[in-house]
């Protein structure tokens, strides 16, 4: 009798734990997903840039990406080197390109990113300068904040991977970015098309010296007027211990890229997959936009530990 009892407690514990809580996702999912079809492709993307706001980001459905809002949070936090390292503790896998310049009595600094944000594939160019002249031995040490609006330059992007084109668009913007949802590639297949419109022939100039004290093939970049275009194929070198790092990450980035498109697969579009997620697991969505929130959270503390 005893061993009768004891099978009919564990019975219960697994109906409690395990059988009821399955049900209630499935009964989740399926009103998710009726409610999904219910919408129009207007009130998704309102629904979504409503979600996706706190975070900097907006949804584009024209190019089925998401890009960086001009008054997103980010901005206040400006740059620094320190926020490239820690990238990888956030599982980002990039490859970065900076380069400084000096123009007016400042240095500037215009950086290239592409690479592996999570479970998002994506490029970004960002705008910076200091408040004085740099001497080059202190750019990594130097903290950069983003230009005003004023300063903002016209920024045309293109990220490819092989043949693929991922998206092209263009904007006024001190950070222009661009995020494929759920889908995984390594950084070195990526290649970043970027063409920039200075106020004057006298700024790309300065920026074209940067370029070429930068490291970059001769090849990737050339001149017209004011506009300066940059073609992103390769990154810098790391470390042996980075390279270890990256690798550990990108497994975990394919590991969840493929967990999202199982969770999402009744679904297609980027629209319906991020909606039909946030429906049935709200912290899971909110992890996938906070990417570049933990970056800059991780190179706090550092700072705080360094000073």
């Amino acid at each position: 009798m005893g061993f009768k009892y004891i099978v009919l407690i564990l019975l219960g514990i697994l109906l409690l734990f395990v059988l009821i809580p399955l049900l209630l996702l499935l009964v989740r999912r399926k009103r998710s997903k009726r409610k999904i079809c219910g919408m129009t492709m207007q009130e998704k993307v309102c629904k979504l840039n409503e979600l996706a706001e706190p975070f900097g980001f907006m949804y584009m459905p024209e190019q089925d990406i998401f890009i960086s809002c001009r008054d997103a949070w980010q901005r206040e936090m400006g740059y620094e080197t320190l926020f490239d390292r820690a990238a990888v503790a956030a599982h980002i896998v990039i490859d970065a390109r900076p380069v400084y310049f000096d123009y007016e009595g400042r240095t500037w600094l215009i950086e290239f990113w592409k690479g592996q944000y999570g479970i998002n594939t994506g490029g970004e160019v960002g705008v910076y300068h200091a408040d004085t002249l740099v001497a080059p031995e202190k750019y990594e040490v130097t903290h950069f904040e983003a230009v005003d609006d004023f300063e903002m330059p016209y920024i045309r992007c293109r990220l490819t991977r092989g043949r693929e084109l991922l998206y092209e668009y263009g904007d006024k913007h001190w950070w222009l970015t661009g995020f494929r949802v759920g889908m995984f590639s390594k950084p070195k297949d990526l290649t970043l098309y970027t063409a920039i419109n200075f106020p004057c022939r006298e700024m790309a100039e300065a920026f074209l010296k940067g370029l070429q004290r930068s490291g970059m093939y001769c090849h990737s970049y050339r001149i017209c007027g004011n506009k300066v275009c940059v073609d992103m194929v390769r990154g810098v070198k790391v470390s042996w211990f980075e390279r270890i790092c990256r690798v550990w990450a990108q497994c975990c980035n394919r590991l969840s890229a493929t967990a999202y498109c199982i969770i999402t697969k009744p679904f297609q579009d980027t629209a319906d997959r991020m909606l039909f997620l946030y429906y049935q697991l709200p912290w899971c969505f909110r992890k996938m936009l906070s990417a570049n929130r933990k970056r800059y959270r991780r190179c706090r503390r550092k700072r705080c530990g360094m000073s």
